[in-house]
């Protein structure tokens, strides 16, 4: 089973950056460093464009550490990959940034990814920047891939609450994860 990964980038209609390929932590941060440049020559509001960036790192550290793989693929072979789209908007009529992904996600990971969401659903900035640094500071949600931090960043990057969505999967037990992101 062959898992890519896709990058779409627009500027208001113009496709402004195009990947298909093999999804690595290396082609990751590749990636993310070409969507800044990018984005810092079409775009003015610098601080979104930092956001932007720092969103599209933390969505993909979580689909490389959290989304499902087929375990019969050893994790050396060529072939082992995730399954991964993502697609970034942006409207500079009223500077705003769309950040979509879609994974695959093990469907005991939705109530997980629910509950995380549900707790800070209503908090605002400075709430949001309370519990990280109280989280930080406890090692209450730590964990081998992480502090355990990633929704409360992407709220605090994030100028709307976080739209996620879970579809079923032709295979059983697995779910279609799809997030999008208001920069």
């Amino acid at each position: 089973m062959k898992k890519n990964l896709k990058i779409c980038i627009r500027v208001d209609d113009n496709v402004i950056y195009e990947f298909s390929g093999k999804i690595t932590k290396s082609m990751m941060i590749e990636a993310a460093n070409d969507i800044e440049k990018l984005l810092l020559k079409k775009c003015l509001n610098k601080d979104k464009i930092k956001n932007v960036f720092e969103l599209f790192v933390e969505t993909a550290q979580n689909i490389l550490n959290y989304a499902y793989r087929d375990n019969t693929i050893d994790e050396n072979d060529e072939e082992y990959r995730t399954l991964c789209n993502y697609s970034l908007y942006c409207f500079t009529s009223d500077d705003t940034y769309i950040l979509e992904s879609c994974n695959l996600i093990e469907e005991d990971k939705k109530e997980i990814i629910r509950e995380k969401l549900e707790a800070i659903k209503d908090l605002d900035h400075k709430a949001l920047r309370k519990l990280v640094r109280k989280k930080s500071r406890s090692a209450e949600d730590r964990h081998e891939n992480g502090a355990g931090l990633g929704y409360i960043m992407m709220a605090r990057k994030s100028c709307a609450p976080i739209e996620v969505e879970f579809s079923p999967y032709t295979k059983k037990g697995i779910l279609v994860y799809k997030q999008r992101l208001f920069i």
